[in-house]
């Protein structure tokens, strides 16, 4: 029963959005939510194919599996920078990759702009790019954005606000 497709559909429709989002709060690089978001549901249906009972309480056995699987990826980054630190120089932060589009305005729809945002972006704490990833590519709320990454609302408004002000700046739409 556990083990079968429709019940495995049904569980991942149900918890998807919320795990997606704590790995995107808990992750250390934006280009490694995906690769963990996959890994946690392959992980659930081998878990279900295991079982044969029920599982009490379907949303905690996902987070469970989920935060498992973020340990596991960087206790595994960890292993390799260590192992291999000469190959990471000049690399502590890894910025990942910025959402390839989200809306600023309305009027800002040319790929040369995008670029630049993303650039920009990029240049970001990892805080400030996770802000705009839940905000523009999840299209969460304030509120929500700042009980994912445990910080207040107005943190999120200063984020967005002041690295708005220099998009706009850059590209030369405020003076």
């Amino acid at each position: 029963m556990t083990g079968s497709k429709s019940y495995f559909e049904a569980l991942y429709q149900h918890t998807k959005k919320k795990v997606y989002d704590h790995i995107t709060a808990k992750c250390f690089a934006l280009a490694d939510i995906d690769d963990i978001f996959q890994n946690t549901y392959v992980e659930v249906w081998k878990a279900l194919s295991k079982r044969s009972d029920p599982v009490p309480d379907e949303e905690a056995f996902v987070m469970l599996i989920a935060n498992r699987q973020l340990a596991k990826y960087y206790s595994a980054v960890r292993r390799l920078r260590e192992r291999f630190a000469g190959s990471f120089a000049g690399s502590d932060e890894d910025h990942g990759d910025i959402p390839d589009s989200f809306s600023v305005e309305d009027h800002i729809v040319d790929r040369a702009a995008v670029e630049e945002i993303r650039s920009l972006l990029a240049e970001k704490p990892l805080l400030t790019q996770k802000v705009f990833f839940l905000r523009y590519r999840r299209d969460l709320t304030i509120p929500e954005v700042a009980g994912l990454l445990g910080i207040g609302e107005s943190a999120v408004r200063m984020h967005l606000y002041k690295t708005l002000s220099e998009i706009k700046r850059r590209l030369g739409k405020e003076k």
